[in-house]
């Protein structure tokens, strides 16, 4: 097992040996003094043999330039890797610049707000500090307690109801303002010492391998392509650099007076859009809602018996025994009580229905005349009354005293 490990080793052999394999073999290559500790213990007890450890990490110590195999090992692995990380980010920033460059719905919502903020503050500027739109969800009118964002969403759903939606148009802006642009500048940094350690790794190799190794002359070849791919990295970063600094000047922004990472920016952009995204919904369900309700009052006390023909046919329906009937005033149907109506049988036509439906009504319904009703005992006297103010002649005599 330990000689296939040696062989897998100085072979580069991936089949064997994985990325976290090699990371754990380079915390357990020994030191000199390890190395010179375990061979002296070795030559007094030849008889003796090692531990399993002391055996493992020996076998280690003979392989030469150890060191130097295992980091370029995992330099050629993990380049691939890096440089992908790398190259995505910059193509998300080039992606960046363009689609905000040319999106026609965010440059429509900084045209509102701008116009809003002079309107507001009675000036006439050329425009704003890009960071503003941090701070526009915050911002809420006096009367309904609404936001800035929500009465910009009206208005772009009044006066641009087909403008596409911000937060999908600017994917890639969100993609930059995940990553900070240090963190990709340091990986370019790192990639570059990386690869000038390796070559000083592949020198110690080399000098206790053969020039017609197979695995000197691919870590050789690698090399080479690393030191190219890394500078074509170098060039890249610089042009998209420069693309977002001219970015930068076409919202205002002066690169070298007051430079804003391309992650900060971009993740202002990304909130606000977010914010823009929910309060457009919000209007749109508004309206929908404002217009259905609108549509049921244009219907409301209506029965409709021939929606297809769209007659408009409407019909007297009893309810509770017959005492309520639909009767037409100022354009529109209305249910009212009546005492006694009796509908005969429909004629021909709407209209004549209508007529005897008025006609109906109109004998079933007078002047009422309110009479007040008049109590039972009517006739009856007040007790405390008749003692305090005595009875008269005539009710004396009609009770029977003298």
């Amino acid at each position: 097992w330990y000689q296939r490990r040696v062989r897998a080793i100085m072979n580069m052999d991936p089949s064997h040996i994985t990325r976290e394999s090699i990371a754990s073999l380079v915390r357990l290559v020994p030191s000199e003094e390890e190395k010179n500790q375990i061979l002296e213990a070795k030559l007094a007890s030849p008889d003796i043999p090692l531990g399993k450890e002391e055996d493992y990490v020996y076998t280690l110590s003979v392989i030469p330039d150890i060191h130097s195999r295992l980091h370029l090992w995992a330099f050629m692995i993990d380049f691939d890797t890096m440089e992908d990380e790398v190259a995505d980010y910059l193509m998300d920033l080039k992606e960046c610049c363009r689609e905000l460059q040319s999106c026609e719905t965010f440059h429509l919502i900084l045209s509102y707000l701008l116009e809003i903020g002079n309107f507001l503050r009675q000036a006439n500027d050329d425009g704003f500090d890009i960071q503003f739109l941090s701070k526009v969800a915050d911002i809420k009118d006096t009367v309904k307690k609404q936001t800035l964002v929500h009465h910009i969403a009206t208005m772009m759903h009044a006066n641009h109801p087909n403008m596409g939606d911000l937060h999908k148009e600017i994917g890639h802006t969100h993609r930059v303002g995940r990553v900070i642009f240090d963190e990709v500048e340091a990986t370019i940094a790192k990639l570059d010492e990386l690869c000038d350690s390796c070559w000083e790794h592949l020198r110690k190799i080399s000098k206790h391998t053969s020039s017609t190794n197979e695995v000197l002359q691919r870590q050789l070849n690698f090399l080479k392509s690393v030191a190219e791919r890394i500078n074509t990295l170098h060039v890249v970063m610089k042009r998209v650099r420069n693309r977002y600094y001219n970015l930068l000047l076409f919202f205002g922004i002066d690169p070298v007076k007051k430079y804003m990472p391309p992650d900060e920016f971009c993740r202002v952009i990304s909130e606000f859009a977010l914010e823009y995204r929910t309060a457009i919904e919000s209007v749109i369900q508004e309206q929908a809602k404002k217009k259905k309700m609108k549509e049921r009052r244009k219907t409301r006390g209506i029965k409709i018996t021939d929606a297809k023909g769209g007659k408009g046919e409407k019909e007297a329906e009893p309810a509770n025994g017959g005492a309520e009937t639909a009767v037409k005033k100022k354009g529109f149907f209305t249910r009212t009580k009546s005492n006694a109506v009796t509908v005969e049988e429909s004629p021909e036509t709407p209209d004549e229905v209508i007529m005897s439906l008025e006609k109906a009504l109109n004998k079933s319904e007078g002047p009422r005349k309110r009479t007040r009703l008049k109590s039972k005992m009517n006739q009856r006297k007040s007790l405390r009354r008749t003692l305090k103010n005595g009875l008269t002649d005539e009710e004396l005599k009609a009770a029977g005293i003298k």
